[in-house]
């Protein structure tokens, strides 16, 4: 079975972090894994700021129906 992540071409990405910050993302993170790390996260924020959108759609389809 191929997953999303496999289809998708990958692409390099810098991020600027405080070095304390960098250190402990190394640390806890090795080699390999931290991005999908990073992957999961911005999967999971993508979900929310859907859902967030979607609730304010439904919300004024509610307050129309009311009037």
């Amino acid at each position: 079975m191929v997953t999303k992540q496999q289809k998708e071409q990958v692409e390099r990405v810098t991020l600027k972090l405080p070095k304390s910050v960098a250190s402990y993302f190394r640390k806890m993170f090795p080699h390999g894994k931290r991005s999908e790390f990073v992957v999961q996260c911005l999967e999971k924020y993508q979900h929310e700021q859907e859902v967030i959108h979607m609730e304010k759609e439904l919300k004024k389809v509610g307050s129309i129906r009311q009037v």
